[in-house]
């Protein structure tokens, strides 16, 4: 089972090659659909030892009169009943969004330059310390501050607009770089980050 939470929509993505026998991810992350909707991929020959953990009407075949014989053979033995379908028209959206930038490889060295970007502009600043000692190979570029006050700054940070997370255990901050954002978005964080720390 891989949970794909975090790489769907950013690593290339070859089921075949992965040899996975189940695939599970969310839509609001990497492929920033809506929050709510995911997918499962579950390779064929395991679909019958897969069983739903919720029984609705919809997921299953039932006789004349409306009592339960079994499963439906395919992946509608997991809808439960009614269905939120305005979030799967936005995730099918999202996706052939992503479609239209370039292919898997060039988003995910994208995602790798900004993150290598964030990371050397983060080594310059006083104070600050990546919990890497090299740069990144994903779109998350985590930091911790002398005197770790993480969620106060993340506070103060969003207070200014600028989104980022704090990370309990290790205590840190988070900054996600996605390859749509813009170099300029690099420079208000570092710039905003700065300010603070001057402060």
């Amino acid at each position: 089972l891989v949970d794909a939470a975090q790489s769907v929509g950013v690593l290339p993505l070859d089921l075949a090659a992965l040899d996975v026998d189940f695939y599970a991810f969310t839509g609001h992350k990497w492929l920033c659909g809506p929050d709510g909707v995911g997918g499962l991929y579950v390779r064929p020959e395991l679909q019958e030892v897969l069983r739903p953990t919720f029984i609705g009407w919809r997921g299953i075949q039932t006789d004349a009169c409306g009592n339960p014989q079994a499963w439906k053979p395919d992946g509608s033995r997991f809808e439960i009943a009614t269905s939120a379908f305005p979030l799967y028209c936005g995730l099918r959206a999202a996706i052939e969004l992503h479609r239209t930038w370039a292919g898997a490889d060039a988003r995910y060295q994208r995602i790798c330059a900004l993150s290598q970007a964030l990371w050397a502009r983060l080594q310059d600043i006083p104070k600050v310390q990546c919990l890497r000692t090299t740069p990144p190979e994903s779109g998350l570029v985590s930091f911790q501050l002398e005197g770790g006050s993480h969620p106060q700054l993340v506070q103060a940070l969003e207070n200014q607009g600028v989104m980022i997370r704090f990370i309990a255990h290790p205590n840190c901050a988070r900054v996600c770089v996605h390859y749509l954002t813009l170099e300029s978005e690099l420079e208000e964080f570092v710039g905003a980050l700065q300010k603070l720390l001057d402060s």
